[in-house]
């Protein structure tokens, strides 16, 4: 899956300087436009802010991923931007984040339980590693920053001296939107189970359907182990 072929060095600005998150929408909506992919900045425009009143979009460490489905949307396509002052007042999960890295995903209506979802869940299990999303804060250019967005980093964090916990977490993550939250927020669960010594199966519900699926064994193991720990 190469998330470049869902963007272009176009669609990308780096060291924006910017006052709110409705204005870094708007500007990447006008960087998405340009480039064909949407027929109607207003349209589009609609429909990101009606997801964004559903729930944060904002996460945590400097990162925002707004997204909107919309008929307006010609193809499925990202833009993305980094910011020289970060945006404090962005509605995130973490009330402290600092906005300073801005994916815009623009999804057809048509088409937002497809191939184009699993490529954009790649961008955001990317996302979790600290080393990937710092290389992308600091690209100078956007050329520079398009260029690492396919490329693989380290496994983060070294678990090898993490003891081993007889443990096992079973979890769901969902959003209203089903894009973003969804596999975010299994990543943060997977990442905090490895640094405990534990191990965390997610299943994920969101607008491809549910993915990595419980299975009945995997529950019934655990509902055996959870009666005989009582």
């Amino acid at each position: 899956m190469l998330l470049r072929n869902l963007t272009s060095p176009s669609l990308i600005s780096t060291k924006q300087s910017f006052s709110s998150k409705e204005e870094v929408i708007r500007y990447l909506i006008k960087k998405l436009a340009a480039e064909g992919k949407i027929h109607s900045e207003e349209e589009f425009y609609k429909a990101v802010m009606d997801r964004e009143a559903l729930s944060p979009t904002g996460f945590e460490g400097g990162l925002a991923i707004p997204h909107g489905k919309s008929q307006a949307v010609k193809e499925a396509a990202f833009a993305v931007a980094t910011l020289e002052k970060p945006i404090g007042s962005w509605e995130s999960v973490d009330p402290n984040n600092k906005v300073e890295l801005v994916f815009l995903l623009a999804i057809p209506k048509v088409e937002e339980g497809s191939l184009h979802l699993s490529l954009l869940s790649e961008l955001v299990t990317k996302l979790s590693n600290e080393e990937y999303k710092n290389n992308l804060l600091q690209a100078k250019t956007n050329t520079d920053l398009y260029e690492c967005l396919d490329k693989s980093q380290q496994e983060a964090p070294n678990t090898s001296d993490v003891k081993k916990l007889d443990k096992t977490i079973v979890a769901i993550t969902a959003c209203p939107a089903g894009i973003a939250h969804t596999y975010m927020a299994a990543e943060a669960l997977i990442k905090a189970g490895k640094e405990l010594g534990i191990d965390v199966f997610v299943e994920k519900q969101g607008a491809n359907g549910i993915e990595d699926r419980h299975t009945e064994a995997l529950l019934k193991k655990q509902t055996r182990l959870c009666t005989q720990s009582m």
